[in-house]
This record gives C-alpha cells, sequence and structure tokens, in this order.
C-alpha cells in the first residue's frame, strides 16, 4: 500500500519504506537481528551470510533501505520509549566481515538508516561492502545512537531491506564478474 504512516506498525515489519517493490526485479529481503549489551537481545549471535563453498569472495555492494516498520517507529519513539529524535540521532547496520572461519577481527563497514539531522534513507540506496575484503562470512548487526536504548535495549526494530547482493567472481580470463 502507499498509505506509510497508518501502515508504519508490526503487521508491515516486511515493507520496505516510501518504495514501489524491489530496487530491481519483483522481490527483495528483509533482515531482522541484532546484539547489545542489555541482555534482552533479540538472539545470541547474529545471522550470518555465507559462501556455501567456503571460499572467500568480495561482496561488492548491496542495495538497503529503511522499512515502514523502522521508519515509523524511529519518527514515534516507538516500544513505549520517551526518547525524541534530536539532530544527533542515529541508526546504522554495521557490517562485519569475516575473511576466515577461524577470523576473530573481522573488518567493518557502516551504513545509516539515519543520519545526524533527521536525514532518513527513503530509496533503495547502494552500500559499498567491498572494503570488506574476501570473506567467507558477513554478519550485520543494528545500532542506534545512545538515546534509542531503554532499559530493555534497542527500542527500535532492528530490520532493513536489501536487494542486489553483488558479489565478484573471477572469470576464466582474470575479469571480475559480479553475479
Amino acid at each position: 500500500g502507499e498509505d506509510w504512516e497508518n501502515e508504519g506498525d508490526y503487521m508491515h515489519d516486511l515493507q520496505a519504506y516510501m518504495v514501489e517493490g524491489a530496487h530491481s526485479g519483483v522481490n527483495f529481503n528483509t533482515y531482522f537481528g541484532y546484539l547489545d549489551d542489555s541482555g534482552m537481545g533479540m538472539m545470541d549471535k547474529l545471522p550470518p551470510f555465507t559462501f556455501g563453498d567456503g571460499v572467500a569472495r568480495v561482496i561488492d555492494h548491496m542495495w538497503v533501505t529503511n522499512t515502514t516498520y523502522v521508519y515509523n517507529q524511529l519518527q514515534k519513539a516507538g516500544f513505549g520509549s520517551t526518547y525524541v529524535l534530536s539532530d544527533e540521532s542515529t541508526f546504522k547496520i554495521i557490517a562485519y566481515g569475516y575473511e576466515s572461519d577461524d577470523d576473530d577481527e573481522p573488518t567493518t563497514a557502516e551504513f545509516y538508516l539515519l543520519n545526524k539531522g533527521k536525514k532518513f534513507v527513503t530509496e533503495w540506496t547502494k552500500w559499498d561492502l567491498s572494503l570488506l575484503g574476501k570473506v567467507v562470512k558477513v554478519e550485520f548487526n543494528i545500532v542506534g545512537s545512545d538515546d534509542m536504548y531503554g532499559d530493555y535495549g534497542l527500542s527500535v526494530p532492528g530490520y532493513f531491506a536489501y536487494d542486489d547482493v553483488a558479489v565478484q567472481f573471477e572469470s576464466e580470463t582474470g575479469n571480475k564478474v559480479f553475479k
């Protein structure tokens, strides 16, 4: 639907905000999950992206946007929180790239779904993940600014929509090919 404000509840948690469908094609994915130090987090480990064959590859980029649920909960200070967005409030995704299964020092990349000054992502936006290098696994965490945490941890739903994850493969001629 297009009633973005009224469709911003938990019944619309998988809907990308203010976009008509996927970045390309007919579908997209919605990620859910986060870890925080509250002890009240939704999970005890982050769900990973992995390559089935265990070969490390460069994830070049993916397209991301806010979900309707997250956007509206940020606007209304959801889950009973009393925070009010300020010009310093942020809500971001952190990607952790692991070059092997034994890697305990991942590389990181960040993407702001809400940047300082109340700048929201409201369209499919390309996120460069190539700086993670060759990875066998990537984990994503959702992190808000300090004003978004209460007695029960993060007060905003830990969702983002993503589409068109591009991975670099080498062709027989040695050129990079995206799949």
